[in-house]
């Protein structure tokens, strides 16, 4: 099985080491992970490009390791606005990592469209990913930051770039984008079960792609404890459950 929706890093107070997490995968039979590191909010910029130093030595050292667990993975870059406004450029980005996606936030990074700067630096990561064929992951929810049809005009435009769609969790703006555009696809990370199936009766059940979000899923089965492990076997016992409610999910 491929996961195509993990992570590594923190989130919030709980820090998920990436030895951990690949090996609870492995643990799970899941062969293949298409992850990204995990990106707080950056208003300046030299927090930002301090965290980006750590977050690409973290991330090389991912990849090396699951290449000795023989766990295929698979880096997404979670685009920080601030890294791009310092100067820095993803031409240099990508090559310091072999990232094989994007990853646009808008939930938590501020990418407003009606905002001119932020408008012309998704055009160019659009143009960027078009060239370089390249996939782009956006975050997608209900708020009216991260509604996806805030991006219409981008997916629209850029009809060769695979844009993948991140939870589902509201079927309506789903299912207009993916009638409209066949460059779209969608993931099962905390899509709830009636929005999941909308999608897959109106007949898009083949582009919806299993993903858990994982160790998200995790921090959410424990954050009402006041403390709680998250090691490699926690973590297992945590994917397990996730793999044997997937099942339900799918099935039901």
């Amino acid at each position: 099985m491929h996961d195509i929706h993990t992570h590594i890093g923190q989130f919030n107070q709980t820090y998920y080491e990436f030895h951990d997490v690949f090996n609870a995968l492995k643990n799970n039979g899941i062969v293949e992970t298409t992850f990204a590191y995990l990106t707080p909010l950056f208003t300046e910029s030299a927090p930002a490009l301090r965290f980006y130093k750590i977050m690409t030595e973290n991330t090389k050292a991912a990849l090396n390791y699951a290449k000795e667990i023989n766990l295929k993975a698979n880096a997404l870059y979670w685009i920080d606005p601030m890294i791009l406004f310092a100067g820095m450029t993803l031409e240099s980005i990508m090559q310091d990592l072999d990232y094989k996606g994007l990853v646009v936030h808008p939930f938590l990074n501020d990418w407003n469209p009606a905002d001119f700067k932020r408008a012309e630096l998704l055009t160019k990561l659009f143009e960027y990913a078009s060239r370089e064929n390249k996939e782009i992951y956006f975050h997608t929810g209900c708020s009216e930051t991260d509604n996806p049809m805030l991006f219409e005009r981008w997916f629209m435009k850029f009809s060769d770039v695979k844009v993948h769609l991140a939870h589902c969790k509201d079927p309506e703006p789903i299912i207009k984008l993916f009638s409209k555009y066949a460059n779209l696809v969608g993931d099962t990370a905390f899509c709830p079960q009636d929005s999941y199936k909308a999608i897959c009766q109106a007949g898009f059940k083949e582009r919806m792609f299993f993903g858990t979000d994982f160790p998200i899923s995790h921090w959410y089965q424990h954050y009402r404890k006041e403390n709680f492990p998250a090691d490699e076997k926690s973590l297992t016992e945590s994917y397990s459950q996730t793999l044997i409610e997937y099942k339900k999910f799918i099935d039901s």
